[in-house]
């Protein structure tokens, strides 16, 4: 198992942080210390041997180094079948359907 320490710019410190600890759960990192702010404290303890890696979570924090690695955006993309549930129900009573289809408790609530 490798140790990281997470690098997160103070202003965006609360969605930086999350993204770079679900990226090193993912990956199964030991995080070992997490630094809002301070670029040379995280690069030290990388050349110190008491992590292994330094995740950030955004390329424009840093030039590309060895030993530095950047956790991705998360997707924004929805579940493909969550859309065509929701369409399917939608569409369940929709014009299309005959007007012989209705509810079952439809017939017990004539107005």
């Amino acid at each position: 198992m490798l140790d990281a320490v997470i690098y997160v710019r103070p202003e965006n410190y609360s969605a930086s942080a999350a993204r770079c600890l679900d990226y090193c759960s993912a990956r199964r990192y030991n995080v070992v210390g997490l630094i809002p702010g301070d670029w040379d404290a995280a690069m030290r303890m990388l050349h110190e041997g008491k992590a292994s890696v330094v995740v950030v979570s955004s390329v424009e924090q840093m030039e590309p180094q060895p030993g530095v690695e950047i956790a991705p955006k998360p997707s924004s993309r929805r579940r493909s079948g969550a859309r065509s549930t929701g369409n399917a129900a939608r569409n369940r009573w929709s014009a299309e359907t005959p007007p012989t289809a209705q509810p079952a408790a439809a017939k017990h609530y004539r107005y």
